[in-house]
C-alpha cells in the first residue's frame, strides 16, 4: 500500500476530526488511564497512578508559525524567526497562553485565560477557566492521555507506535532537517507528532513529586509557582526522551528553539 493511500484511509477512519478555521481538532473522549510508569529508571514519572478525564478536543497538528505570526502582528509583539508551514517555536509559556486567548477571539470562542500582565514589573499571573469553550494549553494529564491514544490506546511507548521511526522526528533520524507537522504516521486518534518534532507546552506547574499528590480526576498540576511542564520531546532529543510518559520543565518566561505548542478546548456541548 502506498503512503498516500494509507494516509487517505487514516483521514477517512478518524471521522471525529473537524476543522475550525485553520485549526484542525480531534475529539478525545472521556476516560480513565494510567499516567506515568512503574520503572525505577525515571524519578519524575512515578508512581504510576489512575487518572479520570472529561472529554476535550486537541489540535491534530502542532501550531504553525503562520498562526503565531498572525497573533504577534495583531498584538504588536516581535515574533521569532520561523517558516510558513512549520511548527512555531521559540515561544515562552507566557506568549503561548496569550496566543490561546487571541485564537479564541479569532475563532469566536470564550477566552480560557484571565491574564494579569505588567511587563515593566515582570508580572504575569494567569487563571484558567476550564469550563470555557476557548483554546488553552493541555493539562499534563490531557496531553499524556491524548498522546497514548485515549480510549483507542494500544499501549504504545511512543505516540502511535512502539517504533519511534514510524511516528517521530528525533535525534536518531531527523538529520538536521526541520519537518512540517503530519509527515509521519498519526497515533490511534489521528493526532500527529506528539512524540518528537517539537516539544509542547502544557498548562501545569512542574513538581518532581507531583504524581504522588495528583488529583484522581481532571488534575491541573502542582501548586508550585516556578517552572512549567512541557512534553513530547523534540527532534534534538534521543529516543528515551520522546516516550509518552516523559516529563520536562522550563521557566515560563524562557523560550527554546525546540519548544512549541498544541492547543485544546474543553468539550462543553
Amino acid at each position: 500500500m502506498s503512503k498516500l493511500l494509507y494516509l487517505l484511509l487514516i483521514s477517512l477512519t478518524f471521522s471525529n476530526v473537524y476543522s475550525q478555521k485553520d485549526i484542525k481538532m480531534v475529539e478525545v473522549q472521556a476516560g480513565t488511564f494510567t499516567m506515568g510508569l512503574k520503572s525505577k529508571e525515571f524519578v519524575d514519572e512515578k508512581p504510576a497512578h489512575e487518572v479520570k478525564l472529561n472529554a476535550f478536543y486537541i489540535s491534530q497538528y502542532e501550531i504553525l508559525f503562520d498562526d503565531y505570526e498572525a497573533f504577534c502582528k495583531t498584538a504588536g509583539i516581535t515574533h521569532p524567526n520561523g517558516t510558513a508551514g512549520f511548527p512555531a517555536t521559540n515561544i515562552t509559556w507566557e506568549r503561548a497562553v496569550m496566543f490561546c486567548n487571541w485564537l479564541s477571539t479569532r475563532d469566536g470562542y470564550q477566552k480560557a485565560y484571565e491574564i494579569d500582565r505588567n511587563d515593566e514589573k515582570a508580572i504575569f499571573n494567569v487563571k484558567c477557566d476550564f469550563t470555557s469553550n476557548g483554546y488553552r494549553l493541555p493539562t499534563e494529564a490531557e496531553w499524556e492521555y491524548a498522546a497514548k491514544g485515549g480510549h483507542r490506546s494500544k499501549g504504545y511507548n511512543f505516540s502511535g507506535s512502539n517504533s519511534p521511526y514510524n511516528v517521530a522526528w528525533f535525534n536518531e533520524n531527523y538529520k538536521g532537517v526541520e519537518h512540517k507537522p503530519g509527515e509521519l504516521t498519526p497515533n490511534e486518534l489521528g493526532i500527529y507528532d506528539m512524540s518528537g518534532n517539537v516539544a509542547e507546552w502544557c498548562w501545569d506547574y512542574y513538581a518532581e513529586d507531583y504524581y504522588s499528590k495528583s488529583e484522581a480526576e481532571n488534575p491541573t498540576g502542582s501548586k508550585a509557582i516556578f517552572d512549567r511542564v512541557y512534553r513530547g520531546g523534540s527532534r534534538r532529543d534521543k529516543m528515551v526522551y520522546i516516550q509518552n510518559v516523559r516529563r520536562s520543565f522550563k521557566n515560563q518566561k524562557e523560550k527554546d528553539l525546540y519548544i512549541g505548542l498544541r492547543v485544546v478546548r474543553t468539550k462543553t456541548d
